[in-house]
């Protein structure tokens, strides 16, 4: 395993561990939820598996805070923001709260996520989990996996 690949997954686990501890990543019941968001240049769109949210739709993303360090061999990265996914069925929307980490020039991310707020259908949805993201020649396609409930 490389150094980078090392501080990747200690920068992750910590992220985790903090969004584990405040709560943010766990939800006390409800079904596993895959999330796939595609962040293409063309645009931000999600499909959704699991049955608690709406099947498809858009999103937005919101940057809240950047941040990088120069360690040894390599550089390492944090970003923490939000997502807006609007549901094309127009059951509502949701918006979660990311916080993740790379080792730049890796071809991925991961980290945490959770659910801040909802409308219609999901307002009062809750719970949140992991997510990888990987990234592809014109954008990043996230996979977040987690515990969701209504």
């Amino acid at each position: 395993m490389s150094s980078r690949h090392s501080r990747l997954i200690g920068i992750s686990t910590i992220l985790t561990g903090l969004l584990l501890a405040t709560g943010v990543a766990t939800a006390a019941a409800g079904g596993q939820t895959v999330i796939t968001l595609n962040s293409l240049s063309s645009g931000e769109t999600f499909t959704a598996t699991g049955g608690v949210v709406c099947p498809s739709g858009t999103a937005t993303t919101d940057f809240r805070k950047f941040g990088g360090s120069v360690t040894g061999a390599g550089a390492a990265g944090s970003f923490h923001l939000t997502k807006t996914l609007v549901c094309t069925d127009g059951s509502g929307s949701f918006t979660i709260e990311v916080d993740a980490a790379t080792v730049f020039g890796s071809p991925g991310d991961q980290g945490g996520w959770g659910v801040l707020s909802g409308t219609g259908a999901y307002a009062t949805l809750s719970g949140g989990g992991n997510l990888v993201g990987t990234y592809v020649t014109d954008g990043i396609i996230d996979t977040y996996t987690g515990s969701l409930r209504k």
